[in-house]
């Protein structure tokens, strides 16, 4: 049975929104900045959907949001559902925001003139950030409520970390009592965070200046994917998984090289020099082969160019050759 006494209806305006929500992008979670905060949270235009829903309906109450106690008296920060109280703050001062301002102040009206923004909201009250940890990592990381996939990888390094100042050591015992906690597998877990780290090192250079690259504009699943499914890539970067510490010999100049390969445009397209995620495999097969590297790093010359160095080509009709074969044999037999 659930523990009643922990639940309790709060006021609103001793309600902050949580500077440690793994959604949050590194900048604003030191900046801890509300108005930046709301800001941002409303690039996300489902957002200002919530906010409608509550200026029209009213407050659903029938899942109370989690908190804990603040570093000022009397005040709660938000472990679960930050959006909730990003709306019901946008409905009660539309000018927290700088986004969408018409939009706001309509629907701030309308929830004032139907009498359907909640002074007072019912919550969940823990001690302590840990005591919902595991709960929060199954609902938004294997759940029904999934964050995005780079939210993903710093919440569970946060987990990671605790457990390692813990006492606890980096081991794959460490990765598989993680998934369990969160309902995921420890293959998926390690590969998130090996790829938050090349991503921290990648965002403390400030994304090596590449133009139009930040958190939001990240494709985190790129880098992660490149680093730890294609061997060549990983071995390119320095990377030894065979260690205990896989990105000890991290070669930051390669990092470099590979995410401007990765997220830099092309001057005048769309494009970089690698393309789709598809194109991974390619560019695997290029560092692999050393005429086919050198024109590819040294040379300048496109990730297509390179390939046919590597006798991909010749491989690929190979293939072809192979399958239109086996279709006419079973064709005409």
């Amino acid at each position: 049975m659930a523990d009643t006494s922990k639940y309790k209806q709060i006021e609103v305006e001793s309600l902050r929104l949580d500077p440690e929500n793994p959604r949050l992008p590194e900048s604003l979670r030191r900046e801890n900045d509300e108005k930046s905060v709301l800001d941002w949270m409303l690039t996300d235009a489902t957002l200002i959907d919530l906010v409608a829903s509550i200026a029209e309906n009213g407050f659903f109450e029938g899942e109370p949001i989690i908190v804990m106690p603040g570093e000022v008296e009397g005040s709660y920060i938000v472990l679960e559902g930050n959006r909730r109280l990003a709306a019901i703050k946008l409905l009660q001062n539309p000018s927290l925001a700088s986004r969408y301002p018409v939009s706001l102040e309509e629907l701030s009206k309308k929830a004032r003139d139907k009498n359907s923004i909640p002074t007072v909201i019912w919550a969940f009250v823990c001690s302590e950030r840990r005591e919902v940890e595991n709960y929060l990592g199954f609902r938004h990381i294997s759940g029904v409520k999934q964050w995005p996939v780079l939210s993903k990888a710093r919440y569970l390094t946060h987990l990671y970390q605790r457990r390692l100042k813990e006492g606890r050591s980096a081991d794959p015992q460490l990765f598989r009592e993680l998934a369990r906690e969160i309902g995921s597998k420890a293959p998926y877990v390690r590969r998130l965070l090996y790829g938050f780290r090349l991503f921290s090192e990648i965002e403390q250079k400030k994304f090596y200046r590449i133009e139009g690259l930040e958190e939001e504009t990240f494709d985190f699943t790129l880098i992660t994917d490149a680093a730890t499914k294609y061997s060549e890539i990983a071995t390119y970067l320095g990377l030894d998984f065979e260690k205990d510490d896989p990105l000890d010999g991290l070669r930051q100049d390669r990092l470099r090289e590979v995410a401007h390969w990765l997220y830099e445009k092309l001057p005048g397209t769309a494009r970089t020099r690698v393309g789709s995620s598809h194109n991974l495999t390619v560019l695997s097969r290029v560092l692999k082969n050393e005429a086919s590297r050198n024109a590819f790093v040294f040379e300048n010359k496109s990730l297509e160019a390179a390939a046919l160095l590597s006798g991909m080509a010749e491989d690929n009709f190979r293939d072809l050759l192979d399958k239109v074969l086996d279709y006419m044999q079973q064709t005409f037999n």
